[in-house]
């Protein structure tokens, strides 16, 4: 197997080969440093690395596999790129601000920790913009991520670092966090799936772990390996006062879709849509359909107040904690925490209340559709093409509607408003303009699984990264 064949090695087949000693996780751990080595240049995906510590981890799975296979634990040899916003004892936790370049942590969060214990390897730390605050991932610090498949455009953010080394082959498997899309958005733009849990089903660290539009969770190149990842870190921990005791273990593999209705909508409240984004919702469509779903065109008659009231509240939420520290550090931060300080003024209690109350009204919609259909899918952005530079005030033109880059272009904040609701991005396909394409699955209330199966049946007649035609040509 080429070491290019490695780096986009599924974890599980992995794991598989791993039991079976057809390779090593050392094999895979070199291969993916040397890919880096290659492509980190041009994509920036990682703020740190710790591959000497790797190979030390790498070399004790490989052992355990050779001597001791019925102790490997369910993560034994798999690289995770852990997103900088996540504390590792005696790692740098920058935030992604040059006020943070030397902050280390000196305990794990709870999620680092549960990865550890399952014998995950830490072999680099990865982009996020400061204070996970942009949609495009850039910063003073760390300077520009770029996407894999075509290096003019964004991997999103503010997980991009973890979804653009996944599209990359430098990670096995990596951490994201989700408060207003911050882990579909990435996912969707690199062509790798992305899971936002329902809200307490993975423990956080105070105060995120209070607010229930947040939540951390997992990222893959494949939904199965995404499902493996959100059972190790998910579960009750005592730390977390939201964690929900009650413990869900997601199949690795599922049943078909035949004969499941499965809903769908173009409109969320953005009303206008690019071409080659309403194309590749319809050829996903189309493939369950194919597979024996039963597909239902549903009009939620959701407005654009949806996005800007999940962006009031946020703003509510976040503006103090960015004014104290543009006023302690008015040289270190970036343009884009400035711009987001001062728009947070224009932020209120009575907005905040409207969001709350518009959640209300949304899911009053929603749930019938929930009851009735298996999931609903709709798509993630209304374009994939924002430069990999692009500032939050920077306009496009779309559908004839100019909108901005800040909330408008995407499709993700109503499901952090509607918190309790799993919501999985998935590829759908390439684009003519070399980006890859994605929708969302979203579930009923605290059932995962279910996405999950959605998904398994998606990827089985879209297959991503399994030869050079499905990868970024880096």
């Amino acid at each position: 197997m080429s070491d290019l064949e490695l780096c986009y090695l599924p974890a599980l087949r992995q794991i598989e080969m791993f039991r079976a000693r057809d390779i090593s996780p050392v094999e895979v751990l070199d291969a993916q440093i040397a890919r880096a080595e290659t492509v980190e240049p041009v994509v920036n995906a990682f703020t740190e690395t710790f591959f000497d510590q790797a190979r030390e981890q790498a070399r004790a799975a490989e052992e355990t596999y050779a001597n001791r296979p019925d102790e490997a634990r369910p993560l034994e040899g798999l690289t995770v790129g852990i997103k900088d916003e996540m504390d590792v004892a005696g790692q740098r936790n920058t935030s992604g601000s040059l006020i943070y370049k030397d902050q280390l942590a000196t305990t794990d969060h709870p999620v680092a920790a549960r990865l550890r214990a399952a014998g995950a390897i830490f072999h680099a730390r990865t982009t996020t913009p400061e204070f996970c605050c942009a949609w495009v991932t850039s910063s003073r610090l760390h300077g520009t991520t770029t996407n894999p498949w075509h290096r003019d455009y964004t991997c999103s953010s503010s997980s991009g670092g973890s979804a653009a080394s996944l599209a990359a082959g430098t990670s096995s498997l990596a951490t994201g966090s989700d408060i207003a899309g911050s882990i579909r958005g990435p996912a969707a733009a690199c062509g790798v799936v992305g899971y936002k849990p329902p809200y307490g089903r993975v423990p956080d660290d105070p105060p995120f772990n209070l607010d229930p539009y947040n939540t951390v969770g997992p990222l893959a190149r494949h939904a199965a390996d995404c499902a493996l990842m959100q059972n190790v870190i998910s579960g009750h921990h005592p730390g977390d006062i939201a964690s929900l005791r009650d413990r869900m273990d997601i199949p690795l593999r599922h049943d078909g879709v035949e004969g499941l209705k499965i809903a769908y909508t173009l409109d969320v409240g953005n009303e206008v849509l690019a071409d080659d984004v309403k194309a590749h919702t319809m050829q996903a469509l189309d493939r369950l359909a194919g597979q024996g779903a039963l597909i239902e065109h549903v009009d939620l008659g959701w407005t654009r107040e949806t996005t800007y009231a999940a962006r009031d509240y946020l703003d509510f939420g976040l503006g103090h904690y960015l004014r104290q520290e543009i006023e302690a550090h008015p040289d270190l931060v970036c343009d884009y925490t400035k711009f987001l300080a001062e728009r947070s003024k224009t932020a209120t209690a009575e907005k905040v209340y409207r969001a709350q109350e518009l959640a209300c009204e949304m899911y009053a919609s929603l749930a019938p559709v929930l009851d009735d259909a298996h999931a609903l899918i709709c798509p993630v952005f209304i374009t994939h093409e924002v430069r990999a530079d692009q500032a939050l005030w920077d306009t496009m033109t779309v559908g004839g509607r100019e909108i901005d880059t800040d909330y408008e272009f995407h499709l993700l904040p109503q499901f952090n408003m509607l918190n309790r609701l799993p919501a999985l991005a998935v590829p759908t396909g390439i684009a003519d303009s070399g980006l890859p394409m994605g929708v969302q699955i979203v579930g009923r209330s605290y059932d995962d699984p279910r996405v999950f199966r959605v998904a398994a049946a998606l990827e089985k007649v879209t297959p991503f990264f399994d030869c050079a035609a499905r990868r970024p040509n880096l």
